[in-house]
Parts: structure tokens; C-alpha cells; sequence
């Protein structure tokens, strides 16, 4: 598989998603390591002593001589849901540390307990009583909110450029079977699309022709990864068809009532095949030695550049 000459290159160290890691990876599975171990153990402080708990931090809160103490409950259905809500948040910091760059969707929702919990505290502070416990848990929660949305722009600024070789390289797999599907190996032609330079050489064509032209081809190649889920044969990704259900997958471009349907495969088969037959595999195959165009283009315009190109 050859990847694009034009985009970033990728780094050899993949996490579990397929996706290089991000510089600072490391830093953001030990920040919710220690969140999910801290939001454990205090959920389980709660649990086991809800009374106790209280009571210290009354404690705490009278070394200001400001704060009323928060009186004790004999009732439990408010522990209840605090409990099952510090489950929640372990939960979602454990997911999110085993693999920061694929759980990245799940950081909003932390942090969206967090403020819940924070901004409650605040509104109980200074509109039913000032006491230490709701100041507290404001600016703890609050301050997590912070460190987890700060966590989920940072995931968003480092991680583009990682997610985008991930594509990268997928994309070369998807050239790659496209190739394959056009002109296997032992098919028409001896040597198959795979066994020259094609790929490499579709890259650099597009990257010729503009400076998004890759990323033109990226898009083109992920319509044809994920058009069988519309066109069948099968409900699955191009990649994952077998070699005939690629084939009847292409056909079915060629022969479709959709005329975009058919100029994308046509540009493709006419882009590949003109680089294709070039190669000296293929002109030996069909018995053209490549005289009478050597001719032509060492005659033309640009024949500094072919003469360098054919030699």
C-alpha cells in the first residue's frame, strides 16, 4: 500500500483504534486514570460513610468561622442517586483513558455532569444556605469541568493531523483494492495493477493537478469504500468485499441509470489505465514498443521533461 506523497506522513505507533497516537497521549490517559481512581474512591467514601463524610467537611468549613454546617440526613434516596452518578463519571473516565483519541465524544458528556453538579452547588450556595459543602463541591466539580473541556480541545488540535494519516493510510488501502479489482494480477495483463508504481503514481497525479487534488481523491475513494452500503452487493465496506463482489461492485458503476455514477469510475479507469499502459509491462504485453510517442513527446513543448522522465 503506498500512501500519498502529498500528505502528512504517518507515524508507526497506532492505538487500538487504527489511529496514531497524538503527541501528549500519554498526559491525557494519566489525567483520567487519576480522574476515574478519585471519582471511585469518593464515590465510595459516600457510600460507605455519608455521615462521616459530612462531618469532616463541616469540619473543614468551620476553620473559616463563615460557613453554617450542613445538617445530617437520616435519608438515603439522595445518596442513592449521588452514588449511582459517581458510577456514571468512573465509567466514562475509565472509557475514555483506554483510548483518549476514540472516546474523545464521551469528554462532553463528563463534562456535562460535572457543570450540572458544579452550577447546582452554586445556585443552592447563595440561594438556600451558605454552606461549605455546596462551596466546595462548586469549585472542585468546577474546576474538572474546566480540565475536562480544555482535555477535549486539546484531543481536537493534536489529534486532526493523527486522524488525518489514519485516513491517509486508509485510503491507500482502498487504492490499493480498487487497483487490484481493475487489473489483478494473471488477469488481462501478467503483472497487475499492484505489482508497478500505479498507486504512487495516482497520487502524485492528483497532487499535480492542485494542491487539494489528494484530498480530491481521498473523497472519491471513500464514496467507493462505502457506496456498497447503498448499492450493494453486500452491506459492507468495499475493502471487506470479496475479489467477485468488487468486481460486479465496479460493474454496476459502469452500467448504473446515474450518469455521476458513471463518469466517477470512468474518470478513475481512464486515469489508471492511461498511467497503466505507460509502464513497460504493460506496452510489452500488447506489443507496443512506445517509439511512435517518444517521438511525438521528445519533439513537443515539454520534451526537456520527458526526455529526463524516459531516460
Amino acid at each position: 500500500m503506498v500512501d500519498p506523497p502529498a500528505m502528512p506522513a504517518a507515524r508507526s505507533t497506532e492505538t487500538g483504534s487504527g489511529v496514531p497516537p497524538n503527541p501528549g497521549e500519554w498526559l491525557l490517559k494519566t489525567i483520567f486514570r487519576l480522574l476515574a481512581l478519585s471519582f471511585g474512591v469518593v464515590g465510595m467514601i459516600f457510600f460507605l460513610f455519608p455521615d462521616g463524610t459530612l462531618r469532616v467537611i463541616n469540619a473543614a468549613g468551620s476553620v473559616f468561622r463563615v460557613f453554617p454546617p450542613a445538617p445530617p440526613s437520616a435519608l438515603r434516596f439522595w445518596l442513592s442517586l449521588g452514588v449511582s452518578y459517581m458510577a456514571l463519571v468512573t465509567i466514562l473516565a475509565v472509557m475514555i483513558q483506554s483510548d483518549p483519541q476514540r472516546y474523545r465524544h464521551l469528554m462532553p458528556v463528563l463534562a456535562a455532569g460535572k457543570f450540572c453538579s458544579s452550577f447546582t452547588c452554586l445556585l443552592f450556595f447563595a440561594f438556600s444556605s451558605p454552606a461549605f459543602i455546596y462551596l466546595l463541591n462548586f469549585l472542585v466539580d468546577g474546576s474538572i469541568t474546566l480540565l475536562v473541556l480544555g482535555c477535549y480541545l486539546w484531543e481536537g488540535i493534536t489529534g486532526e493531523s493523527a486522524a488525518r494519516a489514519g485516513w491517509t493510510r486508509r485510503s491507500g488501502l482502498i487504492l490499493d483494492a480498487v487497483i487490484d479489482t481493475l487489473l489483478p494480477a494473471a488477469g488481462a495483463f501478467a503483472a497487475g495493477g499492484r505489482d508497478t508504481a500505479l498507486a504512487s503514481d495516482l497520487w502524485q497525479y492528483f497532487a499535480a493537478m492542485h494542491v487539494r487534488g489528494p484530498l480530491g481523491l481521498e473523497l472519491l475513494l471513500g464514496v467507493l469504500e462505502y457506496g456498497p452500503f447503498l448499492f450493494g452487493p453486500r452491506r459492507r465496506r468495499f475493502t471487506r468485499l470479496s475479489p467477485v463482489e468488487r468486481e460486479q461492485y465496479l460493474a454496476g458503476f459502469e452500467h448504473s441509470r446515474l450518469a455521476p455514477r458513471r463518469q466517477l469510475i470512468a474518470g478513475l479507469k481512464l486515469i489508471a489505465m492511461l498511467h497503466f499502459y505507460d509502464y513497460p509491462e504493460a506496452r510489452s504485453a500488447i506489443g507496443y514498443d512506445g517509439g511512435y510517442l517518444r517521438d511525438k513527446l521528445l519533439a513537443g513543448p515539454n520534451a526537456a521533461h520527458h526526455r529526463a522522465r524516459l531516460q
